[in-house]
C-alpha cells in the first residue's frame, strides 16, 4: 500500500498596509480647492501627519492651518473629536477662520470615515472657534464634503 505524498504548501502573503491621508489646499486665487493624497510614513501617527501636511502647502496653494495646531484627536465610533491649540488660532480674522475650518473639515472627512467632527479648543468645548464661526454643535459629513468651494483631485 502506497502512502499518499503530502507536500506542504506554504503560502506567504505580503500585505502592504499603507495608510493615506487626503489634504485639501486652497489655490492662491481662492477660487478652487485641490485634494492631494499622501501616504503616511511608517511609524507616524496619521492624524498628526495629516495636520503637518495641511500646514505645508505645495507651490501655488495656501494653507490656513498653523503648525502645531493639533493638541489631540479622539476617534469615537462614528465621530472624530479634535482638540486644537488656542494660541495657534489667535489672530485669525473672519475669512481665515472660515477657510481654516473648511480646510481641516474637508481633509478630515476625506481621510476618516466618520459622520461628525467636534472641535475642542485647549481641551474645552466652546461656542465659537475664536470669534466668528460657531462650533458648538459640531460638523456633519453631509454638509461639508464639497461646500463652499469646488474641490478637484490631483
Amino acid at each position: 500500500m502506497r502512502r499518499p505524498l503530502i507536500i506542504p504548501i506554504l503560502l506567504i502573503v505580503s500585505l502592504s498596509l499603507s495608510i493615506e491621508v487626503s489634504v485639501v489646499y486652497i489655490s492662491e486665487s481662492m477660487d478652487l480647492g485641490v485634494v492631494k493624497r499622501y501616504e503616511v510614513p511608517q511609524g507616524k501617527e496619521p492624524l498628526s501627519f495629516l495636520f503637518q501636511m495641511m500646514a505645508s502647502p505645495p507651490p501655488g496653494y495656501r494653507s490656513y492651518v498653523p503648525k502645531d495646531i493639533l493638541r489631540a484627536g479622539y476617534l469615537l465610533s462614528d465621530a472624530l473629536v479634535i482638540d486644537l491649540n488656542g494660541t495657534s488660532l489667535s489672530g485669525l480674522g473672519f475669512k481665515e477662520e472660515r477657510l481654516f475650518l473648511y480646510q481641516i473639515l474637508i481633509s478630515l472627512f476625506r481621510t476618516y470615515d466618520v459622520n461628525e467632527i467636534y472641535i475642542l479648543v485647549d481641551g474645552k468645548q466652546r461656542g465659537y472657534l475664536m470669534k466668528y464661526v460657531d462650533i458648538s454643535l459640531g460638523f456633519r459629513r453631509q454638509d461639508w464634503l464639497n461646500w463652499p468651494l469646488e474641490v478637484t483631485r490631483h
